[in-house]
């Protein structure tokens, strides 16, 4: 964000319209669910700026309230500002030259033009918009005040004549900036011709001159906000490159399972070969070199194709492909249904990416089950059972799955940070708080429980300070934790330090895997 100030030539609208240029891709996507950052950000950015239209009286500002979407306008403002009370004939204003007019007297002229203004108001009440629209053309011709140009576009927008919308709509924004019903009617017709990131700007603008307090103004800059991020998230991701991510959670994620003796095999052009290759390469922590050799094992067939294929499939859910996972786990399963890691594996695939969607995780616990009866030691089932039955709404039956892992796991780190989390949904403060403390002495280079404690002080605690220092605890750990930077962007944002956050926010969406998640980067995260 730039640190320059608008100069006093500058309107709101122009300052907005900067702001979103300026900006790239990463912006976009990392925006499109949290509107507070638009919102803050934008405010940020043109809460030093002045206008060179001097500000409307408070009279003005009440008769000029934010709308929605929409045709069918309002009855345009009307006043009583003339004071002259010799009024001037109607029907005879209305055909006067415009050398008639100019040879007038101003007070005369000014008193003409709301008698037109207000005659045409009347016209608009009964819905004769042609003569309406005759009647402020010739009130703008004895005066050209932005109400009138607004009105006249009140009488466009509801003919579907958007283009002259916008083009009435521009001046009287030219002689008052701030005029709130302006911008909105411009922004009502830009949202009508599809030009998004217009009518986003404009709905910004009008969110900052109410300082955000208008509710039908904040609600249309988050659609637009969501528009405009999912269609440059979803062209964007056409061209990104699938990534892993970082090899702190990677590595973590694989030694919750039990490593495999590592054998030695000749010849190299077999898919042995590869197979035990690419374990080798995971001890090494070379996972993109393991990813390509598990795939080569697979294409050229080895004696531990179920092994195999379920690698192959937990890389690709790794880089955002659960469909493609989830094809290598069945395969996978058909190979050997006795091997342990594959139903947790495709558990994960109906837990994080299927079933959140559909509200089913009857499959994910089934897995679960399952794995815990082939091996009842391997404590990521007894969890991921848990965490299952909690979204199934079945609470008390997770808690006593927790309670039981806590006895088997007493020194699990994972059983005491995901209890944690439960605790906290439940808003049990102080035994989600110890459950976070015991994970963290457990296990100080698992970054999940500083996060969720960072949480946990933010929004009970409102200790902005002690849960930022958290986040940095947590990414001293993992440098790369997508949860941890934008958790630290919003706790940034919300202290008004916006082009820090924002440069966290762009992180975040370099960190992304999924077009869901280019999109949502921020929303997942979103606190209070």
């Amino acid at each position: 964000m730039s640190d320059s100030q608008p100069n006093q030539e500058t309107s709101i609208a122009d300052s907005v319209k900067r702001f979103f240029e300026d900006k790239d891709w990463r912006f976009y996507a990392a925006l499109s669910a949290g509107v507070i950052v638009a919102g803050a950000g934008i405010y940020y950015l043109a809460s030093s700026s002045s206008s060179s239209s001097p500000p409307r009286s408070p009279k003005d500002k009440k008769k000029r309230p934010a709308k929605g979407k929409g045709k069918n306008e309002k009855p345009p403002e009307n006043d009583s500002d003339s004071t002259n009370s010799e009024k001037p004939d109607e029907l005879e204003v209305e055909f006067l030259t415009v050398e008639e007019i100019a040879a007038m007297p101003r007070a005369k002229r000014l008193d003409a033009a709301s008698a037109l203004k207000n005659r045409g108001n009347a016209k608009f009440g009964s819905k004769q918009y042609d003569e309406a629209i005759r009647l402020y053309t010739q009130a703008i011709a004895f005066n050209p005040d932005p109400v009138f140009y607004s009105n006249r576009a009140a009488c466009y927008a509801n003919s579907g004549k958007y283009d002259e919308v916008i083009q009435d709509c521009n001046e009287a924004l030219k002689m008052d900036p701030k005029y709130i019903k302006a911008l909105n009617r411009r922004a009502q017709a830009y949202e009508n011709k599809e030009m998004l990131q217009e009518s986003l700007n404009d709905f910004t603008a009008v969110c900052i001159i109410d300082g955000f307090k208008n509710e039908t103004a904040s609600k249309s800059m988050e659609r637009l906000l969501r528009r405009v991020s999912e269609e440059k998230a979803k062209e964007l991701f056409k061209t990104k490159t699938p990534r892993l991510p970082s090899p702190t959670f990677i590595s973590a994620y694989l030694d919750s399972f039990c490593p495999e003796p590592i054998e030695t095999v000749s010849d190299s052009d077999s898919g042995d070969f590869h197979y035990f290759r690419a374990r080798s390469l995971l001890q090494e922590k070379k996972y993109e070199e393991a990813s390509t050799a598990f795939s080569l094992a697979v294409e050229l067939g080895t004696s531990r194709q179920a092994k195999a294929l379920n690698m192959r499939g937990t890389f690709t859910f790794l880089m955002g492909n659960p469909k493609d996972a989830l094809e290598d786990f069945n395969k996978a399963i058909e190979a050997d249904a006795t091997y342990l890691q594959t139903y947790i594996k495709r558990a994960s695939v109906y837990m994080e990416q299927v079933n959140f969607i559909n509200g089913d995780f009857e499959n994910a616990a089934k897995d679960y089950a399952e794995s815990i009866r082939l091996d009842p030691a391997f404590v990521y089932a007894h969890i991921q059972l848990g965490v299952s039955q909690y979204k199934m709404g079945s609470v008390s039956a997770a808690m006593q799955t927790f309670k039981g892992a806590l006895r088997q796991f007493p020194k699990s780190a994972d059983v005491n940070n995901y209890y944690g989390e439960l605790l906290l949904d439940q808003q049990k403060l102080d035994e989600a708080t110890e459950k976070f403390g015991k994970a963290i002495e457990l296990d100080g280079q698992n970054p999940l429980p500083y996060i969720n404690k960072a949480l946990l002080v933010l929004q009970f605690q409102h200790n902005l300070t002690g849960a930022e220092e958290l986040c940095r605890q947590a990414l001293e750990v993992d440098p790369n934790c997508d949860v941890a930077i934008a958790t630290l962007a919003q706790l940034l944002l919300q202290q008004g330090r916006t082009a820090d956050a924002i440069k966290w926010y762009e992180k975040t969406v370099e960190l992304a895997k999924t077009e869901a998640e280019l999109t949502n980067a921020v929303s997942f995260l979103e606190v209070g």
